[in-house]
């Protein structure tokens, strides 16, 4: 009986010693993160810990800003190939050795990237991160990238472009067709700049932008201390390098489009000028605009039976099962990008890709209603995930490259709640009225779908 009692106890985190009508208060749930802990080392490396309510499983994230928009033409499809050879040896530990090791701990060590960043995340059981920090160090900070390992890593990297979903593609294929400049850089290497990958163009790229002042370190249930001591090992120097300048994207409102051949299922995507993860505020009514539109999962909702339609977006297609649509707003450090995709069938490609530049173009005639349910589906979907661990210190680490702090979950809700449905029917406006800078993507059939100066001049 004691050692239930002892149990009992430490899975509460506190009974109530007031005298209420009932005998016991129960506590109330909290999720994310408790407490975090946030400092900068001299090299300029920025670190944040965030303790947990006792989760078992840990997470922690060494991110640098070196993604797509940074390589310059001798480095393009360079990030492609760091996210494919991220499992080759390093210095002190072979590929096949961090496979052995990470399984047999119940571990596992991603490489993610986009066009802004460039992620490197061990999630582990707590007790085995002392042994297995050293894995992450190794992959982010001083991976080797052989020739050998990186012509094994081409066919791998061929089968990703074989393998790319046509509402990856579509959306890859959007920031092209809106932005001329870095930003236009896909996340996928070219088929032909496959052969002229080697081990050296990888490592000159990792000198030249993986510098302490742009890296990140974040952590989810891992002690401060540990944290800042694993930051410490990435570079030992003690003086913040510069980094090099890049030039800026600007908006170009082109048109892109990859065909699958007659007959296929059509993707169609158009984007007008959102903004940057700078203008936070700004970025919470974006995000409140595309959730009041309906941004829910094209492919499947969220399971395979999930068909429910999120209004408006969600009615547009009527009675026809085989449409679909939703909003999205994707955002890097100085800009970003809010749009409107589908997903139809050939026959009705014409009239769909018509139907969403119109949306996309009147977006501002969004009711208050609308915009109130907006919030709470933003609201909802932030909760959804607030428990996984490796979102969360990929989430902590873009803070800390944006110098944004934003600690709990419940901070964003009370941040959603403060802006007024007058703000954000006043920013819907402004996009509206920026769809003469409009850009179009398409993935399908292109014998029926209009180009870009058709769908505008209608």
């Amino acid at each position: 009986m004691s050692k239930n009692i002892s149990v009992f106890f430490n899975n509460v985190k506190k009974i109530s010693t007031g005298k209420p009508d009932r005998a016991i208060c129960w506590p109330k749930p909290s999720y994310g993160p408790m407490e975090t802990h946030r400092s900068e080392l001299m090299n300029g490396i920025k670190i944040v810990a965030a303790k947990t309510s006792g989760a078992l499983m840990a997470a922690c994230t060494i991110m640098f800003q070196a993604g797509s928009r940074y390589e310059s033409p001798d480095f393009l499809g360079a990030t492609h190939f760091l996210r494919a050879a991220s499992m080759g040896s390093g210095c002190c530990y072979t590929a096949f050795l961090k496979l052995r090791v990470l399984q047999q701990r119940g571990a596992y060590l991603t490489c993610s990237s986009d066009r802004q960043s460039i992620s490197y995340t061990l999630r582990c059981p707590l007790p085995y991160f002392g042994e297995l920090k050293y894995y992450l160090l190794d992959t982010a900070a001083r991976c080797c990238y052989h020739d050998w390992e990186v012509t094994d890593r081409k066919p791998l990297v061929r089968g990703d472009l074989a393998r790319i979903n046509p509402e990856e593609r579509v959306i890859d294929l959007i920031q092209k067709a809106f932005w001329a400049g870095p930003l236009a850089n896909s996340i996928y290497c070219d088929e032909h700049r496959i052969d002229d990958m080697s081990g050296e163009l990888l490592n000159n790229y990792v000198k030249t932008y993986f510098k302490t002042t742009n890296c990140c370190v974040a952590s989810v249930g891992i002690p401060f201390e540990e944290t800042m001591m694993l930051a410490d090992k990435i570079d030992s120097r003690r003086d913040k390098p510069l980094l090099k300048p890049h030039p800026k994207s600007r908006p170009r409102a082109g048109f892109e489009y990859y065909d699958l051949g007659s007959g296929s299922d059509t993707w169609i995507a158009v984007a007008v000028p959102g903004c940057g993860t700078d203008d936070i505020t700004n970025l919470y009514k974006q995000a409140i605009i595309a959730s009041a539109c309906g941004a829910g999962n094209m492919q499947q909702g969220q399971h395979e039976l999930d068909r429910i339609p999120e209004p408006p977006l969600g009615f547009m297609s009527g009675d026809d099962v085989f449409t679909n649509f939703k909003a999205f707003n994707i955002s890097y450090a100085d800009t970003g990008i809010f749009g409107i995709m589908a997903k139809t069938r050939s026959v009705t490609a014409n009239r769909t890709a018509y139907a969403v530049t119109e949306f996309l173009s009147n977006i501002g005639d969004l009711d208050f209603k609308q915009i109130q349910d907006g919030k709470k589906r933003l609201q909802l979907n932030l909760a959804i995930h607030e428990e996984d661990c490796v979102k969360v210190a990929e989430g902590l680490g873009l803070q800390l490259a944006n110098n944004v702090r934003i600690d709990s979950l419940q901070e964003s809700i009370n941040i959603i709640d403060t802006i007024s449905l007058d703000e954000v029917k006043a920013t819907a406006m402004c996009l509206s009225r920026s769809s003469n800078e409009m850009a179009v993507a398409v993935v399908g059939d292109l014998s029926v779908v209009p180009n870009d100066h058709e769908i505008f001049k209608k």
